[in-house]
């Protein structure tokens, strides 16, 4: 009954760690590039913490912020930016390179830095590339040896020279030519990228805990796994390319509340009919919080299509996975509580974890909520 005592304290030691604290050695980077006759625009969406953190601004969380201290006011990063503007804009220009050819593209001054509603910094900048060939792109936005992150993945959309697509630059492959990839080699990258994006979203890895600690049978598990994935498929790809359109502001305490609901849905309803409509809808939710990693505007190309298909994968294999491995745990525990004792220990530990599960989603709800805030 080891197993049994660790596993409420192991979810609450989980819990404990602050939502920005999983993304803070990771980041990603997104990078939306435009031709326009001998002029390429981009616009590149970066996470706050990590430029404050470079370029010391205001309003930034720590990495060992804890939940109470989690809330900064939206006008203190905004003002920050408006007063750092050249800053941030410097460093965009300088780390994001553009050339044709073997002649670079030079950044123009007039770049516009504001705070997204996503909450994500936004440059918009401007490229003048006279020379002619392919594009080539360079991105050494957030390096590791910056030291505020150990892995950045900067995902490039580009509608550039009549070639649209998008691709993903890391630290194994930092520049990359428009025209040049090929599909088979986005795959495998836009795979692990789905993974990673679900493995540092600690919210949707409670929501999935939350699903397997209501579950009674296998029979459960599929259905509302099968609900889960189909519903958050078809956001995540009608998000991705520009169809649905919901504010983060609006998505992200509901997706926290998703979380609160199922886990109190556990303890208050041994019945699980209702279920099904239940995690679908939760579903569409949390498909458009994946849908924030990616970026995809215009009609719907075989390549982006792929690219959707295999972040979509990339996210589907880590989930599988956790119930491969949480689920018969979990059966594992309920077959060995064979005594009156076990049993009741079992019980106490089950409410424990979803408790802690429930209460990390409200806390969560009310961080996110601009009307609570």
């Amino acid at each position: 009954m080891r197993l049994l005592a660790l596993l409420a304290p192991l979810v609450v030691l989980l819990l404990l760690a602050d939502p920005a604290q999983a993304h803070v050695r990771t980041t990603s980077v997104a990078v939306d590039l435009r031709s326009h006759g001998d002029g390429v625009s981009a616009v590149v969406d970066v996470e706050y913490d990590i430029l404050a953190r470079l370029l010391s601004l205001d309003g930034v969380l720590s990495p060992d912020a804890v939940a109470a201290d989690a809330e900064v006011p939206t006008e203190v990063r905004r003002s920050s930016l408006d007063a750092h503007t050249s800053d941030v804009a410097a460093y965009a220009g300088e780390r994001l390179r553009l050339s044709r050819g073997a002649i670079g593209c030079t950044a123009e001054d007039a770049a516009r830095v504001e705070l997204a509603d996503s909450g994500a910094v936004r440059v918009a900048l401007a490229y003048d590339c006279p020379a002619s060939g392919a594009l080539t792109v360079r991105s050494d936005i957030f390096q590791a040896s910056d030291g505020v992150v150990d892995e950045t993945t900067t995902m490039v959309v580009y509608d550039v020279d009549g070639h649209r697509g998008s691709m993903l630059l890391d630290a194994a492959r930092t520049s990359v030519t428009v025209g040049r990839t090929d599909l088979l080699s986005e795959i495998p990258r836009f795979v692990r990228f789905g993974a990673e994006h679900l493995l540092t979203g600690l919210d949707h890895l409670l929501f999935l805990l939350a699903l397997l600690l209501g579950a009674k049978r296998l029979r459960d598990v599929v259905e509302v796994a099968t609900a889960f994935t189909v519903a958050h498929s078809v956001t995540l790809v009608l998000a991705a390319i520009g169809w649905v359109s919901v504010p983060g502001w609006i998505v992200e305490p509901l997706i926290a509340l998703s979380i609160a609901f199922v886990a109190i849905d556990n303890l208050l309803s041994p019945k699980t009919s209702h279920r099904l409509p239940v995690v679908f809808g939760f579903g569409l939710l949390h498909g458009l919080g994946f849908a924030g990693a990616l970026r995809v505007d215009g009609p719907l190309s075989a390549s982006t299509l792929a690219d959707l298909v295999s972040f979509n994968v990339g996210i589907e294999l880590v989930q599988l996975t956790i119930i491969a491995l949480a689920f018969p745990a979990l059966v594992f525990l309920r077959r060995a509580a064979a005594t009156p004792v076990a049993a009741r220990a079992l019980t106490l530990g089950t409410v424990a974890a979803t408790v802690a599960v429930a209460g990390a989603g409200l806390v969560w709800f009310v961080e996110r909520s601009p009307l609570l805030a």
